[in-house]
């Protein structure tokens, strides 16, 4: 699933290059509020999908209970500030961006409360204590996207 996140974010950055020529985020948002919404709106859903796939977000959460499977070391440093986060980064980093598109932003913030509601009641289903923290964690990154 990352590598689907990952895609979307090449492609991402890549149409940001072709639209505004730069890849300096001062330079995109600056330059920003003179483009076409569309074109925003498309770099924006880009950017969304790539956060999905990071942050287990919504159809794209399926890595993170399988990876708590493996030793409790390995499932803390997914739960700390690595990959579960980086989606969430990826958001917040670009939202002056995204403020320019009302299409992604409400594509944001559905994904974020679906997400939510969907991984915390999965979450109430589990038996194991570390697949309940692992869409307890999916949860609260739902909560997270609701916020940009």
């Amino acid at each position: 699933m990352n590598r689907v996140g990952d895609m979307f974010l090449s492609i991402g950055f890549f149409a940001i290059f072709w639209l505004f020529g730069n890849i300096d985020y001062a330079t995109v948002f600056s330059i920003a509020p003179y483009m076409n919404e569309t074109a925003i709106t498309i770099i924006g859903l880009l950017l969304l999908f790539a956060a999905m796939g990071k942050s287990a977000q919504l159809g794209l959460n399926t890595w993170l209970p399988h990876s708590m499977e493996g030793p409790t070391p390995v499932s803390a440093l997914l739960h700390a500030a690595t990959l579960v986060t980086a989606g969430c980064y990826l958001l917040l980093r670009s939202s002056p961006l995204l403020e320019y598109s009302s299409t992604a932003l409400l594509a944001i913030l559905w994904v974020g409360a679906i997400t939510a509601f969907f991984a915390a009641s999965t979450g109430l289903l589990q038996n194991d204590l570390k697949r309940i923290i692992a869409f307890s964690t999916i949860s609260q990154m739902g909560y997270i996207f609701l916020a940009v």
